[in-house]
């Protein structure tokens, strides 16, 4: 009898282990303000959206073979979208560029008002690796989480920067 209530305690607490889902962030799942679709082609954009705010011819590293490539920008209401083919897909948020944009995953929403705090309920093991980052550019700490993605074998990575304690912006890296 005690043998079978090993057994069963064991398989009870393999499943368990198995069924909790990764800390990530699946690309699919996520949106701002669960409108935004964080790929969309040029022409969808340019129907909905009429036309960027601003768009910049840059030079980038691709994902993932990390090569140099010529390439455009498109930023709209505080979001940066990269130019690949006929599609642009997401590179940026900056909260501080507008306030009414949120970054939604699932059933949980990300905004300028997000705290480290309430970020920590999300996603609380990563939390747990908050790091500094000084952003030469602009002169600016910050504190970074890091969240990778659901599949462990994508290869990219979403950057959450606090500022003061509140999100100011997420980047999606691929390094």
């Amino acid at each position: 009898m005690q043998s079978k209530l090993f057994f069963f305690f064991l398989i009870l607490l393999t499943l368990s282990a198995y069924s909790q889902k990764n800390e990530g962030i699946n690309w699919v799942e996520a949106s701002i303000n669960e409108k935004i679709k964080l790929a969309i082609t040029i022409t969808e954009f340019e129907n909905r959206y009429k036309k960027a705010d601003s768009i910049i011819d840059v030079i980038v590293d691709t994902c993932p073979d990390l090569n140099t490539v010529a390439t455009q920008y498109y930023y709209y209401k505080g979001i940066c979208f990269e130019k690949k083919n006929e599609m642009l897909k997401f590179r940026s948020i900056d909260f501080s560029v507008r306030k009414r944009m949120y970054f939604a995953i699932d059933d949980d929403w990300f905004d300028h008002s997000t705290t480290v705090n309430s970020f920590e309920r999300s996603f609380p093991e990563q939390s747990q690796y908050i790091e500094d980052y000084y952003d030469e550019e602009r002169g600016i700490e910050f504190e970074r989480i890091i969240i990778f993605p659901r599949d462990l074998a994508e290869q990219y990575e979403w950057d959450f920067y606090f500022k003061d304690n509140k999100l100011h912006s997420i980047i999606f890296t691929c390094d």
